[in-house]
């Protein structure tokens, strides 16, 4: 056997080995793709994440606004929107929300946190911060964490939930607490009891408590709630001495009672009538000029307050809204002493939605008071918002 037959024969054996292992050769399938599936269990928008049970769903908008206000010497009182005084008040605003839900033996288990940035002009060009604004959790029908107050919105409260038909809701005690509520809800009927922290100054264990009842139907629904600001120096008011004559510093009580009316055959139309009552300034009562400025912080909550509403569906794209609100004798800030000035304030609010997810609102307001030498204020804004 020649050199030149030997390699030919080795290279001819190695061939058929190789081709053999390669017979043998495991060859492995792709993993079927697991496409994120739909989950309609708490409505349009849900869909599971993939390789659990969890049902999230991401939504949001950005808004951009043009406002304004004749509002500009001290003596005119505060305009109902809270726009800076001496030129237009441009806005914009992003809203991210991520809201996350799994059935469990007791009950819905969900998770809530809502990010917010906005840009105003504030006289130098800086971008907005982003704060997640609200974040909570629910489990059946308890909730904790921070988000609105029960006396403004609660769980299962749906009618009875803000002020006016219009974006700001003129006055009805709108603010954010950290609280721990539980709401039982059956056929219409709902009933929340929330202990909520007062950021109160004073160092104690005690919270603020609101009760809140309501039925909901098809024709409206009809409300109560009650509310307890323990120490009210939450307000930034109010001082811890409780020798001094008229200041509430052993808590102050609010109270409410609204109903809505739907329009029958008129669907996305209603009116709303809501009475508001304080025995004393407080974190709950009506309290227009909080925050605002000197001399109007001098006034706290009114003693008394109505407020109408009525909101008509011209076409599912087109909806006008018209509302108004009377105070009766501002308490003076901080204090249970009247303050024998009364309050009053209007607004109208235009809607078009040209096309799905996208809505133009436009809303003019007139506030004023009746004390001598001080001037009432118009405000207004133009806005454009984009949901998803």
């Amino acid at each position: 056997m020649t050199i030149k037959t030997l390699l030919m024969a080795s290279a001819a054996a190695l061939v058929s080995a190789t081709a053999a292992g390669a017979a043998d050769a495991v060859v492995y399938e792709p993993e079927p793709v697991e496409y994120v599936k739909v989950c309609d269990a708490y409505g349009a928008g849900f869909f599971y994440i993939p390789g659990t049970e969890t049902c999230l769903k991401i939504d949001g908008y950005v808004r951009v606004q043009l406002g304004f206000t004749n509002e500009d010497l001290v003596s005119d009182v505060p305009n109902l929107h809270g726009f800076a005084t001496g030129h237009y008040n441009p806005i914009a605003r992003a809203r991210l929300n991520f809201d996350a839900r799994s059935d469990t033996e007791w009950g819905t288990l969900r998770s809530y946190i809502r990010f917010q940035s906005e840009w105003k002009n504030s006289g130098v060009s800086v971008d907005a911060n982003t704060v997640a604004d609200q974040a909570y959790l629910e489990l059946g029908g308890l909730r904790m964490g921070y988000t609105e107050s029960a006396w403004s919105k609660s769980m299962k409260g749906k009618v009875s939930d803000g002020g006016a038909h219009t974006d700001s809701g003129l006055t009805f005690g709108d603010q954010q607490r950290f609280l721990i509520a539980y709401t039982f809800a059956s056929n219409g009927f709902a009933a929340t009891l929330s202990l909520e922290d007062d950021d109160d100054f004073v160092a104690n264990y005690v919270p603020d408590v609101v009760g809140v009842l309501s039925y909901n139907a098809g024709w409206g629904g009809v409300w109560a709630k009650l509310a307890y600001d323990e120490q009210i120096a939450n307000i930034g008011a109010k001082l811890p001495i409780p020798a001094v004559p008229g200041f509430a510093t052993n808590g102050s009580f609010a109270a409410q009672l609204g109903v809505q009316i739907n329009v029958p055959n008129m669907k996305g139309s209603s009116f709303r009538l809501i009475g508001y009552y304080s025995d004393a300034d407080n974190a709950y009562g009506p309290a227009p000029f909080r925050g605002t400025k000197f001399p109007y912080t001098t006034l706290g909550s009114a003693e008394w307050s109505v407020l109408a509403s009525y909101r008509h569906q011209f076409s599912p794209t087109f909806a006008a809204v018209v509302a108004g609100q009377y105070f009766k004798d501002f308490y003076i800030a901080g204090t249970s002493i009247n303050s024998n000035v009364d309050g009053w304030q209007g607004e109208l609010e235009l809607v078009w939605t040209p096309v799905e997810n996208f809505e133009v609102r436009t809303a003019v307001a007139y506030r004023d008071i009746d004390a001598a030498g001080f001037n009432g204020s118009t405000s207004g804004f133009l806005r454009f918002v984009r949901s998803f």
